[in-house]
């Protein structure tokens, strides 16, 4: 049987979903995409993100000033140290695409004591609530003049507003003051004592105020260079929450959570998600920094690439993810998104192939990893797949078990150990259909099938009314007592 290429179409772009460039920034799109009319098109691809990124410093400096403002001011901003920072790591290459030109771009930093006192918390939240609900009255009042409302409205997307985010940019101009003298005398120097930037602004950021319960964001990496997050509310005010950093090193799987005025900061490339919390309320300001001298061709093509697919231009959509590539030629996301083309036209074995390079660049996610495996599944290769279920469960090692694991990781590591349980399962029955007696023992299955009956025990334990699951399991005991009661064992 021929797997589907819908099928693998389906399971890429939910992969691809997961991983783009979200966080409601503004639009990032580069152009039409009946641009590519030219041999040189790749040259005009890397030209227009090029173009966008110096028209996007340009403003975001206008409103929030850079790092060579505060370098000019007369005054003393806080000097930083090692001292003021613990540090954690996603291992080296692992820091997104523009990693290289960052130091310590594989690190994340956080402050060990507040960057901002509570008065200055309780401020911010209180100017992104009165921003959230002006513009909620003047989407309203847009919608009721009947011009259609705002473009995010006419598209059939959610407001910032209505997701109860405050984009810094529409803050009072108070508040946009106040801002900025933080930028300037803490901020801006922090980046630079972390990551050696040379000349940055904060292009945009929001206030995100969350009411439980809520849920956790997909993984995804942010449409920017760097990534500051200041906690407003204090740990004391919500349940569960934090930031999950996929592939964080000695964590565990688990968010980090910092206290009230503290700060995380980041290459905006590390895969990274707010996660949910189950009461309370929680507000965090995350701002989106971008430097004058990179212009992020790669996310900015991945980006415009998933335009045109979504337009179904998929000659021009492989076209800006190569371009993509060749600025940043170990970027994963890249590599998934070519992979997603080939599925859609039909070419099975270049999307695999496209997979199979994004697990080995990345092998902290394990979405590539499990849509291959699924992509073998359905194509009737149990064995191949198993292999790549088990990569997964091992990389895992029961982190999802642990008290307070991100929900996403306990979804997708139960899916990987069904999937695992279902391939040894087939696995079992192959060999079960193959005997005879020259043949005296069930060699795999005895060695195989223990640790598959663990796994779908593991899965039962969170969905105990799972006939399906319940099956498998059943008919996996079986063939087990089936193997080990064979005559060439006695």
């Amino acid at each position: 049987m021929r797997i589907s290429s819908l099928f693998i179409h389906i399971l890429l772009s939910a992969v691809l979903t997961l991983h783009a460039e979200a966080f409601s920034v503004p639009s990032m799109s580069m152009g039409s995409p009946t641009s590519f009319c030219s041999d040189d098109a790749l040259k005009d691809c890397i030209s227009r993100a090029e173009k966008q990124h110096a028209s996007e410093f340009n403003a975001g400096e206008e409103v929030f000033g850079s790092n060579i403002l505060q370098n000019s001011q007369d005054g003393h901003p806080k000097q930083w140290s090692d001292d003021d920072f613990i540090s954690y790591s996603v291992g080296k290459g692992n820091g997104g695409p523009s990693e290289s030109v960052l130091n310590n771009g594989h690190l994340i930093f956080e402050t060990k004591e507040a960057a901002i006192d509570e008065s200055k918390c309780e401020y911010f939240i209180r100017m992104a609530r009165e921003t959230i609900e002006r513009e909620k009255y003047a989407e309203e009042q847009q919608l009721s003049s009947g011009d259609g409302g705002t473009q995010d409205q006419q598209n059939g997307r959610r407001t910032n507003s209505e997701l109860g985010e405050a984009r810094l940019s529409k803050l009072p101009s108070e508040a946009l003051g106040e801002l900025n003298s933080l930028l300037q005398e803490k901020l801006y120097p922090i980046l630079t004592n972390r990551f050696g930037t040379e000349e940055v602004t904060v292009y945009d950021g929001l206030i995100l105020g969350g009411i439980a319960p809520t849920t956790s964001q997909p993984v995804h990496r942010d449409a920017s260079l760097l990534t500051l997050n200041i906690a407003l509310s204090s740990p004391d005010d919500f349940a569960a929450g934090g930031t999950y950093i996929e592939g964080l090193e000695n964590h565990n799987g688990l968010p980090l959570r910092i206290e009230r005025g503290q700060l995380l900061c980041h290459s905006s490339g590390v895969m990274h998600a707010g996660t949910s919390i189950t009461s309370g309320e929680r507000w965090v300001m995350v701002l989106f920094v971008i430097a004058k001298n990179e212009a992020q061709i790669a996310r900015r093509t991945h980006a415009e690439g998933l335009e045109l697919i979504e337009s179904n231009l998929l000659s021009e959509a492989k076209l800006t993810f190569e371009a993509g590539l060749s600025a940043a030629p170990n970027d994963h996301i890249l590599h998934m998104g070519l992979g997603q083309i080939a599925s859609m036209r039909g070419e099975e074995q270049e999307s695999m192939d496209r997979l199979t390079k994004a697990s080995i660049l990345y092998p902290a996610s394990h979405k590539a990893a499990m849509t291959a495996g699924k992509m073998l599944e359905a194509k009737r290769k149990p064995r191949a797949a198993l292999r790549r279920f088990d990569q997964v469960l091992s990389d895992i090692d029961d982190k999802d078990l642990l008290d307070g694991a991100w929900m996403p990781l306990k979804a997708l590591a139960w899916d990987a150990r069904v999937c695992a349980g279902r391939c040894a399962l087939l696995c079992a029955e192959e060999e079960a259909g193959q005997w005879n007696w020259s043949i005296r023992e069930r060699t795999w299955t005895k060695r195989h099938l223990p640790r598959a009956i663990d796994r779908l025990r593991t899965a039962l334990m969170a969905a105990p009314g799972d006939e399906y699951m319940h099956s498998m399991l059943e008919r996996a005991e079986y063939l087990l007592n089936e193997a080990n009661d064979f005559p060439g064992n006695n």
